[in-house]
């Protein structure tokens, strides 16, 4: 006994330094930020809160279109309390990354995934690049994932256990989280809803009842945290939906739409191994739903992995579509959620399809984790090396500002109201851009408060 509760401790010793290892080469330390970055970075110059969320509510109606604002008012009070600091510009999206790996491993031992099981989920979630990007960005996007992956562990939990209070606290932890920081969460958390409630009856065996649906939604959590939603939506998003004429297969090409959804994004963590182990996958399920025998004992133990791959991918498809009638760009980081829930599920279904082998054959259950292992190993492998390889030479750039400088810095930072110069007045967009970016950074570089100046790029609180 004391053994296990030995091995215990240092298995969650191992998953949580795993964790802050994969956080810490995601956390983009030492890069500038850019100009999406900029547009939240620019809120720390105004006064007070008041002034803040007057400027973030006025934007929203334009260059902030689709946002609820919390992610730059929360940012606004980091700035105002830490100065320009970049790390705490970012931090709102570094810990909603670090809070994703420690849910997504609740999650696992929910499908009572053994800690090999866990530490593949890990690795394969860590491998998913246009999902880890968002660690270190200061934008929306993490919140959204962090919020999604909880609301799912929440869900999934059984109903006795949620009563306790620490259970109560993350469900609110975790709605809250996604109404307050971005629209898509609604869509996402139905989904789960629905999800694991089938699962519940897929495991069970149990009926659909009025009563056992009230029961897992849990009404009073679900109607605060819809009245949260549309009250802020209300004030924000929701305000006033602007007309856009971009040209949808812009940024992610029509022909290569497919290829970018499943292969660069959705699957990456699979990397070339992709479609065979889709095509083993589907042989194994064909042959399952086939014979009754093999139907009855093994489809429950499939079904639900499966099922969720589906709605995360489903989702991705509408999101897009979404775009495409809006005449919006289609992007990858609309399905950052999507993303996210992949990885989990496949790793999930891994695990399923093992213990199936496992009782057939030993030597065919190993063949399958070392199928299912070798390329997720191998992808966070390169992408490790990757990310701390451009640590490193972030590092050995950063450089302390010259004492000759100081004083233009100094009157910077007495200057009320920033104006690029004429030439880049309604002119090219870039360079204006580039303009405020670079203003942006040197401030960061510096420390200190940000400088009243930036207020220009928004305009004065009414």
């Amino acid at each position: 006994m004391k053994n296990k509760l030995i091995n215990y401790h240092i298995s969650n010793i191992c998953l949580l330094l795993l964790c802050l290892f994969c956080v810490a080469l995601n956390s983009s330390f030492g890069r500038p930020i850019w100009i999406d970055e900029f547009l939240h970075f620019a809120f720390g110059s105004y006064d007070t809160t008041a002034e803040a969320w007057n400027a973030i509510s006025q934007s929203i109606l334009t260059i902030n279109h689709g946002q609820t604002g919390i992610y730059m008012l929360i940012d606004h009070w980091l700035m105002q309390l830490f100065g320009a600091n970049i790390f705490w510009l970012r931090f709102p999206s570094i810990f909603s990354g670090l809070v994703l790996f420690l849910a997504a491993i609740y999650l696992f031992r929910l499908w009572g995934m053994p800690f090999f099981w866990q530490v593949i989920g890990i690795l394969a979630l860590f491998s998913q690049t246009q999902l880890m990007y968002f660690v270190g960005e200061a934008r929306p996007y993490m919140p959204l994932v962090t919020a999604t992956v909880c609301t799912l562990a929440y869900y999934s939990t059984p109903l006795p256990q949620r009563t306790r209070a620490i259970f109560t606290f993350f469900g609110l932890f975790s709605i809250l989280m996604g109404v307050l920081f971005h629209p898509y969460f609604s869509v996402y958390w139905l989904a789960i809803i629905v999800f694991t409630y089938l699962q519940k009856l897929i495991q069970t065996g149990g009926k659909i009842s009025i009563n056992s649906v009230l029961k897992h939604t849990n009404i009073p959590l679900s109607v605060l945290g819809t009245i949260v939603y549309f009250t802020l939506g209300l004030l924000t998003w929701l305000r006033e939906r602007p007309e856009f004429t971009f040209a949808p297969f812009h940024w992610v090409k029509k022909d290569e739409l497919l290829i970018t959804f499943m292969e660069f994004s959705h699957f990456e963590f699979l990397q070339k191994l992709l479609y065979p182990l889709l095509i083993i996958i589907f042989v194994i399920f064909s042959i399952i739903i086939v014979y009754p025998k093999l139907r009855k004992v093994y489809l429950k133990e499939l079904i639900s992995p499966v099922f969720l791959i589906i709605i995360a991918l489903g989702i991705s498809i509408v999101l897009s579509y979404v775009s495409f009638r809006s005449n919006y760009w289609i992007l990858p980081r609309q399905w950052v959620a999507s993303i996210s829930l992949v990885p989990l599920a496949f790793v999930w279904l891994g695990y399923k399809i093992s213990k199936i082998f496992a009782k057939i054959n030993i030597i065919l259950a190993f063949s399958w984790i070392m199928l299912c292992f070798t390329p997720i190993v191998l992808q966070f492998n390169k992408v490790a090396i990757s990310n701390y390889q451009y640590l490193r030479e972030r590092l050995a750039q950063i450089s302390v500002i010259s004492k000759k400088y100081q004083y233009y810095f100094e009157y910077l930072e007495s200057l009320e109201y920033f104006e690029p110069p004429k030439n880049l007045q309604n002119q090219n967009v870039d360079e204006s851009n580039q303009y405020w970016v670079s203003l942006a950074n040197k401030n960061l570089q510096q420390g200190g408060r940000v400088w009243k100046g930036f207020r220009g790029y928004y305009g004065h609180p009414k």
